[in-house]
């Protein structure tokens, strides 16, 4: 069975649909499918996720915003996989690799990776409807499967007429032996965001609410892990210095040991988020022993289910109140939930596990037979 994964970028600052299109393809390969994956050459200040699985990757165009490249095309004319499967939406990759396997019949899936969520959308509306009442809707009703990431995403995708077959499958997290060793008390007190830093984030959010603990965090820490838009980060470090926080860190890009390290100093991971697809930050924290805040813009309703964190309303009020209620758990407890988590991942979001289910999937469109269970019609 040969698969082949396309994307727009796999560098290290591509973000979370890179990711776990890396650790996706990398559990393919474990489960003896010859996966790949085409991409984009990283930008100059970038990297290749990795170099431990195979990435055809072709000349950036000069047209960044559109990506268009006679090159990617060509590759998928050329190429032998049986399979083609496509990453993310709105520019050229997920277009031509429709187009290419239809006038090749070769079977194809996409994966919006929550680029069709109504927030989504919202961002350049007009030029976002126009392109899937033109082609969008077509690729996606012509699919062989479109793969959601939770059952929200699903419901999401009917409601805007999608009707091929849904494969609902998370993304998979990659857990390290180290992982699931004890976890240790921490040296500090530490309540953190990591990830991309955009106005759509909430990261705000979060230092009103630690503003409104006052004295209840002064020997806590709230740091910010990430980078992102310049104008927004220049708001947030504004606002700290407005409301005289002392103790916010922001620790700017971190990747690899320096973003696992910092990751683990935290006690609390919170998500403020108006909207997520998925949240890859949430597993990766969970499996690490860290119990998170999510807000319900997250499908992270699991978090109050497996007693791993806490699943709230978005406003400010409530999040200080569960920040308050974090900080005031015992240490025997916040292990305990952290010893939750890891379970929680490693049955259900494990690279392994996920793998084996896409695994699945590709051999119900190759084959037939009955479709997978995760597998939802019209």
């Amino acid at each position: 069975m040969k698969v082949l994964h396309t994307i727009s970028g796999m560098g290290v600052k591509c973000g979370g649909t890179s990711t776990c299109t890396y650790e996706l393809v990398k559990g393919l390969i474990e489960q003896k499918v010859d996966a790949g994956i085409l991409s984009f050459m990283p930008a100059a200040n970038d990297r290749l996720i990795g170099n431990d699985i195979p990435i055809h990757t072709i000349p950036i165009p000069n047209n960044t915003r559109v990506l268009y490249s006679k090159a990617y095309k060509k590759f998928l004319i050329d190429t032998q996989y049986q399979v083609f499967h496509t990453n993310g939406l709105w520019q050229y990759p997920e277009y031509i690799t429709s187009k290419v396997a239809r006038k090749r019949d070769i079977p194809y899936l996409i994966s919006p990776h929550g680029m069709l969520y109504p927030q989504a959308i919202r961002k350049s509306a007009f030029l976002k409807k126009t392109v899937f009442g033109m082609f969008l809707k077509n690729d996606l009703n012509k699919a062989t499967a479109v793969h959601a990431t939770c059952m929200e995403e699903m419901n999401y995708l009917r409601c805007l007429g999608v009707k091929s077959p849904i494969a609902v499958i998370p993304n998979p997290v990659q857990i390290e032996q180290e992982d699931m060793q004890i976890t240790l008390p921490k040296d500090k007190l530490r309540v953190g965001y990591l990830g991309r830093i955009h106005p759509r984030k909430n990261i705000e959010k979060l230092f009103y609410a630690w503003d409104k603990l006052g004295k209840i965090v002064d020997d806590c820490e709230l740091v910010i892990i990430g980078d992102g838009n310049e104008n927004y980060l220049h708001f947030l470090k504004q606002e700290v210095q407005r409301l005289n926080l002392n103790n916010v860190v922001f620790t700017g890009f971190l990747s690899g040991e320096e973003k696992d390290s910092a990751l683990k100093s935290l006690s609390y991971l919170v998500v403020p988020s108006d909207y997520e697809n998925f949240g890859m930050i949430v597993p990766e924290a969970l499996v690490k022993g860290i119990p998170v805040i999510a807000s319900k813009g997250t499908p992270w309703e699991e978090l109050n289910i497996h007693c791993c964190g806490w699943w709230i309303e978005n406003d400010i009020d409530t999040l200080a109140t569960n920040i308050e209620t974090a900080i005031s758990t015992t240490e025997n407890m916040r292990q305990e939930m952290g010893q939750n988590g890891k379970r929680l991942v490693m049955e259900i979001y494990s690279i392994e596990v996920v793998a084996k289910k896409m695994k699945m999937l590709y051999e119900w469109i190759l084959i037939g037979g009955d479709s997978p269970k995760f597998v939802y019609y019209i």
